[in-house]
């Protein structure tokens, strides 16, 4: 059987797999082999995908699960706000791909929401030479095609939305509007992003829950500061920066 042709934007560079352990873990082999930036894994089926914090993902054949290798000439704190570069270009690919019927919320820091129900998850790591300035990026990104896993966490997928479509289209919408995206980002920096970002905030204004190492913090998300962080108000007024941590949204 031939394998469908991905058209992919100049720049980028298709790696397309059956099966496969992790994409990220095979994206981060090609870096340290010398790979270039725009190298674009794409496995059909992965047997140990992961998301944040290390939490399984399940993996059967149907949905997608993509990583995308990344040489960004900056400092590692900048290219970590490329995560929400991800984030949005991957909620205007569903956008389109659904003939815009779905329009994800961006949940902070990494995953997108339709209806309350996780769609996509995003899973950055970096390395680094010297501890501050970017060697390379690996951006992991999922999204729920055909099916969604049953857990403890509320899920959706485009067929149960009603929104049936290839992985192969979300997969050409996803790497269009990384390379419609990517040029702001190194020409202006990170503001249009975080602007385009907080039109699909998840949560904004509502009440928040974040866990941080040593205590716990209750109050209003307000916004997204120029580093990325989450701005979380409490009653009194007193406003916190949360760059790390976990969040629960009571929305």
């Amino acid at each position: 059987m031939t394998k469908p042709t991905i058209r992919l934007p100049e720049g980028f560079y298709l790696h397309e797999l059956d099966v496969i352990d992790s994409t990220n873990d095979e994206a981060k082999r090609l870096a340290d082999k010398g790979a270039q930036s725009g190298a674009l894994i794409w496995a059909r089926q992965q047997t140990t995908g992961r998301g944040r914090r290390g939490r399984a993902w399940s993996s059967p054949v149907g949905n997608l699960y993509s990583s995308l290798l990344l040489r960004p000439d900056c400092p590692l704190f900048e290219a970590a706000k490329l995560t929400f570069l991800i984030a949005v270009a991957m909620a205007e690919a569903i956008e389109m791909v659904s003939g815009n019927q779905i329009r994800p919320d961006c949940k902070w820091p990494n995953d997108l929401m339709v209806n309350g129900r996780k769609i996509s998850g995003i899973l950055l790591e970096s390395a680094s030479n010297d501890g501050t300035q970017t060697d390379y990026l690996v951006i992991g990104a999922g999204v729920n095609v055909a099916f969604y896993p049953d857990d403890a966490r509320p899920a959706t997928s485009l067929a149960a939305l009603g929104a049936p479509t290839s992985v192969k289209d979300v997969l050409q919408a996803y790497v269009a509007r990384i390379a419609h995206w990517l040029p702001i980002w190194e020409a202006q920096g990170f503001a249009p992003i975080r602007e385009a970002w907080l039109t699909r905030a998840y949560g904004v204004g509502e009440p928040v829950i974040a866990r941080l190492t040593q205590r716990t913090l209750e109050g209003t998300f307000v916004g997204l500061d120029d580093d990325g962080a989450l701005v979380l108000r409490e009653t009194d007024g007193t406003e916190h920066r949360i760059g790390a941590g976990e969040v629960f949204f009571k929305t």
